[in-house]
Formats: structure tokens, sequence, C-alpha cells
């Protein structure tokens, strides 16, 4: 990984799941002040209470952001930050985001980091038919963190981690309380734990190495 190059975050999660609340305690926690933050965040959501807490910070920037066509689009851009941070839109295709994000990180010489779902248990739970967006979701990601648990019930939310333990997905289950996780550097930290491949640089193998 280029030292130099600006780490890219993309954050998974549907509306009403303290998506932008974990945003703020990962930058707020996770992120020194000296690091300039980008933070992308998604046109025609509805507003949140930490939307104004976000742009408050003084090391982050907020540019406005779309997909479009399975590309990203957005406003100019007058930062140099160390980090960058996109929210994926809340009722999109995770598969179309990841492409999108990782044509984009390409194009502006950046690297991709880590990607985040956030599971909102108590919807999850009362919805199965949501099952297969947040898997799609999982598939890409590194950190799945555990938010809304409380309705859902420690049984569902055990179980729902068993079946990936028991899948082997190399993703990290973490749970949220109160808006925060117990630590934030833990979640931003880079190194890859997602099952999916398609981020990675792969290295070919010659056929007289064996």
């Amino acid at each position: 990984m280029d030292d130099a190059a600006p780490l890219v975050y993309l954050v998974f999660g549907i509306p009403d799941s303290g998506r932008r609340e974990i945003i703020f305690d990962l930058i707020e926690g996770g992120i020194p002040v000296s690091e300039q933050v980008l933070y992308f965040r998604p046109e025609g959501e509805a507003a949140s209470p930490f939307d104004e807490q976000i742009e408050a910070l003084e090391n982050v920037d907020v540019v406005g952001w779309q997909l479009k066509n399975s590309k990203v689009t957005h406003g100019k851009i007058s930062a140099a930050p160390e980090k960058i941070i996109f929210l994926a839109p809340g009722t999109g295709d995770p598969a179309d985001c990841a492409e999108a994000l990782k044509t984009w990180s390409d194009h502006n010489n950046c690297q991709i980091a880590r990607l985040l779902t956030l599971v909102h248990c108590q919807f999850l739970s009362e919805h199965k038919q949501a099952n297969a967006w947040f898997d799609a979701c999982i598939h890409f990601s590194d950190i799945v963190l555990l938010n809304r648990r409380e309705e859902a019930g420690n049984k569902w939310v055990k179980d729902f981690e068993a079946a990936y333990k028991k899948a082997c997905s190399p993703a990290r289950f973490i749970f949220v309380k109160k808006g925060r996780v117990a630590n934030p550097a833990e979640v931003l930290d880079p190194e890859a734990r997602r099952l999916s491949l398609y981020f990675d640089e792969l290295i070919p193998i010659e056929d007289d190495e064996f």
C-alpha cells in the first residue's frame, strides 16, 4: 500500500441505522485533527442531527456525491485529504457502489482502506427479505458494525454473527454502543479483512514458481 496515497473508506447501511453518528465517532475518535478528512455525503439523503456535527469538525471537508450509471459524480474538491470517507446511498446496490468506488479510487490515485457495513439489527430481524442486501454489503466489508441490537434480542444477534463465522467470513464483527465503537482506530486500520478480492491488487504467479 502506497503510504502517500489517501486512504478511502466506504460505509454501507440503511437510513436510520446510525451511519452518520458512526462516521462522526470514527473521525472524532480515530483520526488525528492534524489529518485532513474528505467526507462524501450522498445527495438526496434525509437530514441527520449528526450532519452539522460532522461539518463542525475542523479537519473535515464535506462534498455531495451521487452514484450515476455506476460512476461517482461529485462537486468540486479543494482539500488535499489524508483520509476519504464515502457514505454509500442507503438504498443503493452495494455491487454498483463498490465498482464505482474502485474506479474512482484508481482514477484519483487513492487506496481502498476498508469497507464497513452498519447493520440495523432490529430492522433486519423484522425484515428477513433484506438479508440478501446486507449479505452483499458484508461480502465487500472488512468490518461489520452491529447497531440497534436491543429490540432484535441477544439470541438473534448471536445467531446472525455465528452464521457468518460458520461460513468462515474474515470480517470483524463489532458492537456499537450508544452510537460509538470501543476502538475507532481499530475500525479504521487499513488491514484488509474482506471476503471479496475485488479491491486487491493480485500478483500473478509464474508457472515455474511451482
